[in-house]
């Protein structure tokens, strides 16, 4: 049915323009705007929210709209970020400054930008019951956090490769044996 509809709708929908990837200046410049350097949590959760922007927001990494805000909030940030204790308890207020910095930047009107910002509280309740569920979270962050309960130090590839290694073998077996 999805390929009959798209079929359908075709002619109808607007020209999508070419994905390109944010540059780096660009990208330093918008976290340089938003947070000073020496403010770690803001600065990596901007740069969670401009890893958002970038690759799923079709209009541009500051377009950010009620919906954006809850398609971020309980979908994509449980599914891709592990988040410490002191991000996830600075992610709703940075969250907030960060859509009002990147909606100033687009020159959006102050009126439009309070019901986005509003949509932070109206969604977070969705990304705290998500962000728990470990059955919500893509394979990626499932492998990752079992890593770390291992005590890997995920920075270290070689460690990582090793117990991948290791966790593919452990699978497998699991998988023969039953």
């Amino acid at each position: 049915m999805r390929a009959l509809a798209w079929s359908r709708c075709l002619p109808f929908l607007p020209e999508f323009r070419d994905w390109q990837p944010m540059g780096d200046e660009e990208r330093q410049r918008l976290l340089d705007g938003f947070a000073p350097v020496d403010d770690t949590v803001a600065r990596s959760l901007a740069d969670l929210f401009l890893d958002y922007g970038d690759g799923y927001m079709t209009s541009g990494p500051l377009c950010w709209s009620p919906g954006q805000v809850g398609l971020f909030l309980a979908d994509w940030l449980p599914r891709k970020a592990a988040l410490d204790a002191e991000q996830r308890a600075a992610l709703p207020e940075v969250l907030r400054r960060w859509i009002r910095y990147a909606l100033e930047r687009r020159m959006v009107d102050p009126v439009w930008i309070g019901p986005v910002v509003e949509a932070v509280d109206t969604f977070l309740p969705a990304f705290e019951e998500a962000f728990d569920d470990t059955a919500a979270w893509g394979p990626a962050k499932q492998i990752a956090a079992e890593l770390a309960a291992r005590g890997i130090d995920l920075s270290d590839s070689e460690a990582v490769e090793d117990a991948m290694r290791g966790l593919n073998a452990e699978r497998l077996a699991r998988h023969l044996t039953d």
